[in-house]
């Protein structure tokens, strides 16, 4: 029996690597095919996001986009604006880090139920600095068709 050298080991990681990114690419594309499929057959509509979601999407992606792009900035400046507030670290534990609500509870000592609250709160106001238009729409009820 063969031994596997170092070299052996890191071109089966490259091939795993690689076989992994042509499965996501290839879910993708039949994911976005099966939602055009059903749009055309009237299954499913679009519902555009709102500035709440559009918001945790930006958090979620914040540690993965490059230092010059301009989301990053944005999202940079509206964290600078909750920086005073007594539950900001909530922010960074749940986006950035991974943290449940639960985990994040027991770490500042508080319920659930809190910080699930001024998670949301602190959602709203980043929402207010990163998607103002969205907001105003929001609140008068204007919706794009």
């Amino acid at each position: 029996m063969s031994k596997i050298t170092p070299e052996d080991l890191e071109k089966l990681r490259e091939m795993n690597d690689l076989i992994q990114e042509i499965t996501d690419r290839a879910a993708k594309k039949a994911a976005a095919e099966t939602v055009r499929r059903l749009g055309k057959l009237g299954r499913i509509t679009y519902v555009p996001a709102t500035s709440y979601q559009k918001t945790e999407r930006l958090l979620y992606l914040f540690p993965k986009l490059p230092q010059d792009q301009p989301d990053r900035q944005r999202v940079a400046a509206a964290l600078d604006r909750i920086q005073g507030d007594e539950y900001a670290g909530i922010i960074p534990s749940k986006y950035f880090d991974g943290f449940t609500i639960a985990e994040i509870a027991e770490e500042y000592g508080a319920k659930y139920q809190t910080i699930s609250k001024q998670r949301a709160r602190l959602i709203r106001i980043l929402a207010q600095e990163l998607f103002p238009e969205d907001v105003l729409d929001e609140i008068v009820g204007r919706r794009e068709e």
